[in-house]
């Protein structure tokens, strides 16, 4: 996992889970769960976008397919902490690195961030330590530096990490300054025995035997991995060229020909050796003989035409013995002779061979969505057919019993379905052409029902119904219908309650009822799932914007804000739209973008650089 946006872009983190798990019955605690997480997770999560890059020290990578970020092993034999701290600092990308544990199931963000605000070039170990003297090592930042005597140590037996410390330059940062971030400093706890975990697990009310296992309340980044991973393989399908423009291509395409083929003429002229013209002048014309006429159609010139001109159409093959074109009105002509009254430079107007595009040259790439220009360059290159990837079938189910058709006529007393228009305008607008859309009753039959129904769709997305409430039915009527949860609840605000299942030929994913949180949730959740499910090669990007107002972040949480962008001088800047006289809906229509907020960034101040999400 890495993070060009990243917060500290010159310290990498990692993760130890190399270790036996000896009073833990053996276990690898990094696959331990927590609320259905698994610890490793709740780390990956914490350090989400704080460093250049994340990745996991461990002997048993088959135990994390689930972790789309670089897992690497130890490089001495010996298991211990020390061991894998050599490993973190061997194979990072930088020339410091966050070492933490994955036994520590409340690492606090802010803790971290500050550690990290801390650290200098000069700097071999920055580390916490407590008043009675104790350093937290595997909550400290390392430096490349270190990594001879590490090695030097661990070839001599010596485990202990803070045996190496006199060789290097330390600092401390005491315990009681970082009290500012985590008070009751949770960051340092760690589980260690079967004991201590149920009692972790009892204060967080956690999960009991036979709780589902799959992920609750993870990072939108997360979400999206497990997403992926759950699809199904697209299956390409040849389509005419002349249907191929805003398709996905599912293959490399390139020209097996070099267009134009041959030199052709850019205009109507006369093809003439430049040569012949060095010393024409109005006085002093250059009198050539004519002969003959080139039209686009015609196949190659079969004769050499030096020392004359050769009159030729728009698209004309170029014939030997010339090099360069004259357009009509610059010229004195007859039926025999052209007369030219000043020097003309060699290769004007030609449209040389190759050009256009060269043989074996990409006309487009795998995963990346045709063009019209793309498109038009194909066919001209000869090509009659292009490998797609089709795109999918949507179905939108919104609902409530409150909720009606908004195509017909409101009951009385009933609500217009008004999440069907928006999801299916929002689908409809990023290329999506078969969107199925429904009311669909609030009882667990009618919601299975429903999703069954749908089940030829690719992805079938339900509005309504996600939150703890005694008849917030979706979740459970998905499950009972079939479908295995991927994952439950974001660490995002708005639309926390998102959730995901897997279906024989569907991902289903369900979101909140308020169209504001709906829209908020179609930008960050389900545009990049519909490229995936297309086989785009981007699911989703991101530019800078100058904030016009502060805004604050949520705590644990990625929020969300939708803003209005405006670009002025060559610099776009983001407005949030703090306004209170405005509605959600209001805000809603007026935004153009959505603020992202990092987990636990605190404040950001007007004028400060934020990522923002533009709606096409």
């Amino acid at each position: 996992m890495t993070g060009s946006n990243a917060e500290y872009p010159d310290i990498s983190a990692a993760i130890l889970a190399g270790g036996e798990g000896r009073r833990m019955g053996r276990t690898d605690k990094s696959c331990l769960k927590l609320s259905g997480e698994k610890l490793v997770g709740r780390i990956i999560r914490t350090l989400d976008g704080l460093c250049a890059e994340t990745f996991v020290i461990t002997r048993t990578p088959e135990n994390h397919p689930d972790l789309d970020l670089r897992l690497v092993g130890d490089i001495f034999e010996a298991r211990s902490s020390l061991t894998g701290i050599h490993a973190a600092l061997y194979h990072a990308q930088t020339g410091h690195v966050f070492v933490t544990a994955c036994d520590s199931p409340f690492l606090n963000r802010g803790l971290i961030s500050e550690l990290l605000s801390r650290v200098t070039e000069e700097d071999d170990v920055l580390i916490p330590i407590h008043p009675d003297g104790f350093y937290e090592p595997l909550c400290a930042v390392y430096s490349k530096r270190c990594l001879p005597f590490i090695e030097q140590n661990l070839k001599n037996n010596i485990f202990q990490i803070i045996r190496f410390f006199p060789q290097v330059k330390v600092r401390t940062v005491e315990t009681e300054v970082l009290k500012s971030k985590d008070d009751k400093l949770e960051t340092f706890i760690n589980i260690n025995t079967p004991d201590q975990l149920d009692r972790i697990r009892k204060s967080l009310k956690g999960e009991t035997p036979g709780q589902a296992s799959y992920p609750q309340t993870i990072p939108r980044s997360a979400a999206l991995k497990l997403i992926r991973k759950n699809l199904r393989p697209v299956q390409a399908a040849y389509i005419p060229v002349t249907d191929c423009s805003g398709m996905v291509a599912a293959e490399k395409i390139c020209s097996d020909i070099s267009l134009p083929e041959h030199d052709r003429s850019a205009m109507d002229g006369f093809a003439i050796p430049s040569a012949c013209t060095s010393g024409a002048s109005a006085d002093n014309p250059v009198v050539l003989a004519c002969s003959g006429e080139i039209r686009p159609s015609c196949s190659v010139p079969d004769k050499n035409s030096a020392g004359q001109a050769v009159r030729v159409l728009t698209g004309g093959i170029i014939p030997d013995g010339t090099d360069t074109v004259i357009p009509f009105e610059k010229v004195i002509s007859d039926e025999c002779t052209v007369s030219i009254n000043s020097p003309i430079s060699k290769g004007e107007f030609i449209r040389k061979a190759g050009s256009d595009i060269l043989e074996g040259e990409t006309i487009i790439e795998k995963g990346k969505v045709i063009s019209p220009c793309s498109a038009a360059l194909l066919a001209y290159a000869g090509i009659c057919s292009i490998p797609v990837n089709p795109l999918p079938k949507v179905a939108v189910l919104a609902v409530g019993n409150e909720l009606c058709d908004p195509a017909k006529k409101t009951e009385c007393g009933l609500i217009p379905a008004d999440n069907l228009i928006l999801m299916k305008s929002l689908c409809s607008r990023y290329g999506i052409r078969d969107i199925r859309i429904a009311p669909c009753a609030n009882s667990p039959e009618s919601i299975s029902e429903a999703v069954q129904a749908c089940s030829d769709c690719g992805l079938i997305i339900t509005t309504g119904g996600t939150g703890p409430g005694n008849r917030d039915f979706v979740f459970n009527s998905i499950q009972q219908a079939g479908g295995i949860p991927v994952f439950k609840g974001l660490a995002m605000h708005p639309a926390k309650s998102i959730f995901a299942f897997k279906m024989e030929k569907s991902i289903v994913i369900g979101l909140p009822g308020p169209p504001n949180a709906v829209n908020l949730a179609f930008h960050t959740i389900i545009n990049p799932v519909l490229s995936m499910l297309q086989g785009k090669t981007e699911i989703s990007s991101t530019i800078t914007a100058i904030l016009t107002e502060e805004v604050k972040g949520g705590r644990e949480r990625e929020k969300l804000r939708p803003c209005l962008l405006n670009e002025k001088d060559g610099k776009i800047f983001a407005d949030p739209l703090l306004d209170k006289s405005l509605s959600p809906r209001k805000i809603m229509s007026l935004s153009n973008g959505i603020i992202i907020l990092p987990a636990d960034c605190g404040k950001v101040q007007k004028d400060e650089t934020v990522q923002v999400i533009r709606f096409c």
